[in-house]
């Protein structure tokens, strides 16, 4: 059995030299989010503090009611309906965040972490 990292550390070097092979692989509704680089063919399980998403180009960047669209809910169907087209479009693990940006539905969501763990497939 691969050992698992609990670090935010390799999530960053993946999304540094390789963002594009970065990807969703996983999500059912959960606080668990499974990424998968394939790449270097580490999968990154991410524990969910709390998340908002929002619609690219629909609303103004100060009007946070409007932003919150739902997140879970929202996401879930986006996973299940296109996971392909979601991937990572920015990070920062020192603030604990992760923004998915989705090509198909333009949804933008962003993703409070609580925990980074990584393994090898």
């Amino acid at each position: 059995m691969a050992p698992i990292f609990k670090s935010g550390a390799f999530i960053q070097q993946c999304f540094a030299a390789h963002r594009l092979c970065l990807s969703l692989k996983k999500y059912s509704g959960t606080e668990k989010i499974l990424l998968a680089c394939s790449s270097c063919n580490l999968q990154h399980r991410l524990t969910l503090r709390g998340f908002s998403g929002s619609v690219v180009g629909e609303v103004e960047i100060g009007d946070t009611d409007k932003r919150r669209l739902g997140g879970a809910g929202d996401l879930t169907r986006c996973a299940a309906e296109h996971p392909d087209a979601l991937g990572v479009s920015e990070m920062d693990v020192l603030q604990e965040f992760i923004r998915l940006r989705c090509a198909e539905c333009r949804r933008v969501y962003e993703l409070q972490i609580s925990l980074f763990e990584t393994h090898q497939r």
